[in-house]
């Protein structure tokens, strides 16, 4: 990502509009040394860039520096191609070990920490910056065959250092690092553990366990009186899912990073056992991680319109009745039929009206943000003379204009007024339309 010949801020930009859709505001992106040392100015120069379109999709990156997983070796220049059915097979630790075992190589760490964030230590597009990434992890079941017998010991004297590098630049943004096990539920933290909490603003942590377990770690971790983010969580088989979390963190006020976001080079959404079994012939029944597939769909469309109720409604919004149901309207004329297929293409149906406070919420927000519009499709229409809802709901609720409706037998297809009325029309009309999930 980070070398000039592979620098592709197009896709970069397309995947952060993804992230602004669903309403994120902040995604996590690793560096390396190596892409830095080769070539610090160029190497900032596509950070500064990264940044700019980050803020153009309204998102302020948690930026990683180190990182203890994977592949111990990394190399510049032209990188290996991935293994085929294995997740993360390409990914390179930094700094290897070459560089850990040699610690006159540490100067040439400091100059990157230190340029790095010396460079945006007053830039407020960083939200914070998060200086090793499971400092513990020895890579059991890939790389731990190959990994110094030492390297734990090493990062723990290193790691301070780190800490202290970045401090000496005075940035503006928070420093964090997060512990990699759990020994500290039980008041057991390990050395490196110690190191990370107590240089640590913001306190990060991991965890893809059920929700229970998510939940004891957080209620351990605000006892530190920080507050507190979890840096990376969302791997569907373990239990660990924004259907079951994402309420958890609403109901502490905790920050939540999944880990991995568009299906691609990563492989992301194969698990941790596919280093033990490669999914070469199959993919595996439900993906482990990951959101979206390479052309921008979601995996599971009901995960991302989780995530936008979350998130408020994100280029919506969110009814003031259940504070859950997203609207979104368009002044784009389309005909009854066209309007519902796009509303489908996006996750959601033609809106449906469940009572008259749902009824005059929708047709507020219409008339504040599409004036030009005198009405709006809506999801309910006539099947052999029943009115049912496109979604097969099982509301009732009417709000008929006086005198509607009609019997005109073309006319099958309702509309919401500016006045919050509603009328029948035939359903080619091309009209405005609202959507609702």
């Amino acid at each position: 990502m980070w070398q000039a010949d592979t620098f592709n801020p197009t896709l970069i930009d397309k995947e952060f509009g993804f992230a602004e859709d669903l309403g994120m505001y902040s995604m996590r992106i690793f560096l390396h040394d190596l892409a830095y040392s080769q070539d610090p100015t160029g190497f900032k120069s596509r950070l500064n860039t990264v940044l700019g379109l980050a803020a153009k999709h309204g998102l302020r990156p948690m930026i990683t520096f180190f990182d203890s997983c994977w592949n111990p070796y990394p190399v510049s220049g032209k990188q290996p191609q991935p293994t085929k059915g294995t997740m993360l097979s390409a990914w390179s630790q930094s700094p290897g070990a070459k560089s850990l075992l040699n610690s006159t190589d540490w100067a040439r760490l400091k100059t990157y920490v230190t340029d790095v964030i010396g460079t945006f230590a007053n830039d407020n597009r960083v939200l914070i910056w998060d200086l090793w990434n499971e400092p513990e992890n020895t890579n059991g079941g890939s790389y731990n065959h190959v990994e110094p017998p030492n390297k734990v010991q090493l990062v723990d004297q290193l790691l301070p250092q780190v800490f202290d590098w970045a401090r000496s630049v005075n940035p503006i943004q928070p420093l964090t690092s997060a512990p990699f096990g759990s020994d500290y539920l039980k008041g057991q933290w390990t050395p490196t553990e110690q190191i990370q909490v107590n240089n640590s603003d913001v306190i990060t942590f991991h965890n893809y366990a059920p929700p229970s377990d998510y939940e004891n770690h957080i209620v351990a971790l605000q006892k530190l009186g920080r507050p507190v983010i979890c840096s990376e969580y969302m791997a569907r088989p373990t239990g660990s899912t924004f259907v079951t979390h994402l309420p958890i963190g609403k109901k502490y006020n905790v920050g939540m990073y999944n880990w991995a976001f568009v299906n691609g080079k990563t492989e992301c959404n194969l698990p941790w056992d596919s280093w033990q079994n490669p999914y070469v012939q199959f993919q595996p029944q439900e993906w482990f991680h990951e959101v979206f597939r390479k052309d921008g769909t979601p995996y599971l469309v009901e995960e991302t319109n989780l995530i936008k109720r979350y998130n408020g409604c994100p280029k919506g919004y969110q009814s003031s009745v259940d504070n859950w149901t997203c609207y979104y309207g368009s002044s784009s004329p389309l005909s009854w039929a066209d309007a519902e297929v796009t509303c489908r293409a996006q996750g959601a149906y033609l809106a449906t009206v469940n009572s008259v406070f749902e009824n005059a919420d929708i047709a507020s927000y219409l008339s504040k943000n599409y004036s030009s519009c005198n009405s709006f499709s809506i999801g309910l229409y006539s099947h052999y003379g029943d009115w049912i809802w496109s979604n097969y709901a099982t509301s009732t609720f009417r709000f008929w204009k006086s005198g509607y409706p009609t019997n005109d037998t073309n006319a099958l297809c309702v509309v919401l007024n500016q006045d919050g009325s509603w009328s029948n029309q035939p359903c080619t009309n091309t009209q405005c339309y609202v959507c609702s999930f």
